[in-house]
């Protein structure tokens, strides 16, 4: 009897936590009962643009004045030997270009089924002694004028001492910077413009430019290296900086968001951070005293690795089926994100794409669309070519 009525206390309990803990641990944590759709089910026509130059690239920015698309890639075998967030810190192990800002002219199709495009150079940057390469994260993208944009890059260097020798990034971490370039449209090299670092950027993983020389920067962990960042996805420990042009001074909130993803600011100036985690997308709003206010959450129903928003404001996301912090694992979804209501804050979510079988997406970390073509781009970091689809006709 005894054994009967434990059993019957524990289905309560379980009933009454499915709803809330259990079925978020089950559903969005592992993926369990996530059936997911082949891509077939959706008015896209997709392929993969296949080239050493696109693999690995972990962020993209389109501009759509221009119509060039702008990623930041470093290739899989570097991704897996340098990604500082993952604690992969074997600096020899890059590929032996590093990270690349490609321009990929989107309007300029090749015969080979790729589009015209070029690596962007840069001129050295002056951050301190020891490697001059860049080792890109995530990025924003200033305009200045109809030729010129301004790149606000996310470094994540190998560590060196004042004498130029490489220091055991497992035991200090990445030297983690902000490097800011001018580029004008078409060239083949960006000009250095200046640097941004504090030690409150100790796991930058996206930047988003705020006007003048402010912007927001989103930590994915709690710390460079050590125990407390092994226990992150338990605990969560990701923050946002705020970097204050007019009092050059860094403010942080508390370490608790879970694993931000790739973080946008929006048409409204919120900045919209999902989580590699949970099924969250938080939304904070900049007060005048520097700090961040949470005033909503927008529920997804799966981690979402990236946001990006386009020429009319809306949001794009892309998610994964479960806890995955490669994407080798799961299936990608994408979803529209389009504001509905401002005084409540409320949005409409709409899936666009799904693919369950991972014929041409997986592990994305970032979407972008064009509103002119409705055509959509996907990369990754560990993805080994960009995706691109285009609405059936």
């Amino acid at each position: 009897m005894t054994s009967l009525r434990y059993s019957a206390i524990a289905a309560v309990v379980l009933a009454f936590c499915y709803p809330w803990w259990l079925k978020d641990l089950l559903l969005v944590k592992f993926g369990i009962r996530r059936l997911g759709e082949p891509i077939e089910n959706f008015p896209y026509k997709c392929r993969n643009l296949k080239h050493g130059q696109l693999e690995g690239c972990g962020d993209m920015w389109l501009d759509e004045r221009t119509r060039v698309l702008y990623a930041a890639c470093a290739g899989i075998q570097g991704r897996e030997e340098w990604n500082p967030s993952l604690s992969r810190f074997n600096a020899s192990g890059r590929r032996p270009s590093r990270s690349e800002l490609t321009a990929i002219y989107i309007d300029e199709p090749r015969k080979d089924g790729l589009f015209k495009m070029h690596r962007i150079q840069q001129t050295r940057y002056e951050s301190g002694p020891g490697d001059g390469d860049l080792d890109l994260a995530g990025f924003d993208v200033e305009i200045v004028d109809l030729s010129t944009i301004r790149f606000w890059l996310i470094n994540q260097r190998p560590p060196y001492d004042s004498d130029g020798k490489l220091l055991d990034a497992s035991k200090v971490g990445a030297n983690t910077t902000i490097e800011v370039y001018d580029y004008k449209n078409r060239e083949k090299m960006m000009t250095y413009t200046a640097t941004g670092k504090s030690s409150a950027l100790h796991s930058p993983n996206k930047i988003a430019w705020m006007g003048g020389n402010s912007f927001v920067v989103s930590n994915d962990r709690s710390a460079k290296v050590g125990w407390r960042k092994k226990l992150d996805p338990l605990l969560g420990g990701g923050s946002l900086v705020y970097h204050d042009d007019w009092s050059n001074s860094y403010k942080t909130t508390p370490k608790r968001i879970p694993i931000p993803g790739n973080m946008v600011r929006g048409q409204d100036d919120r900045i919209y951070v999902p989580s590699l985690i949970d099924d969250k997308i938080r939304i904070f709003q900049l007060e005048q005293s520097g700090s961040f206010k949470q005033v909503h959450v927008i529920k997804m129903g799966m981690p979402i690795a990236g946001l990006s928003t386009d020429s009319m404001g809306i949001i794009w996301a892309v998610g994964r089926s479960k806890v995955d912090l490669v994407g080798g694992s799961s299936f990608s979804s994408v979803f529209k994100i389009e504001k509905i209501e401002e005084e409540w804050i409320k949005y409409k979510v709409d899936k666009v794409l799904e693919d369950k079988e991972a014929k041409f997406v997986r592990g994305a970390t970032v979407v972008r669309h064009d509103a002119k073509t409705e055509r959509i781009f996907i990369g990754g970091a560990f993805m080994p070519f960009i995706t691109v689809c285009d609405l059936r006709k």
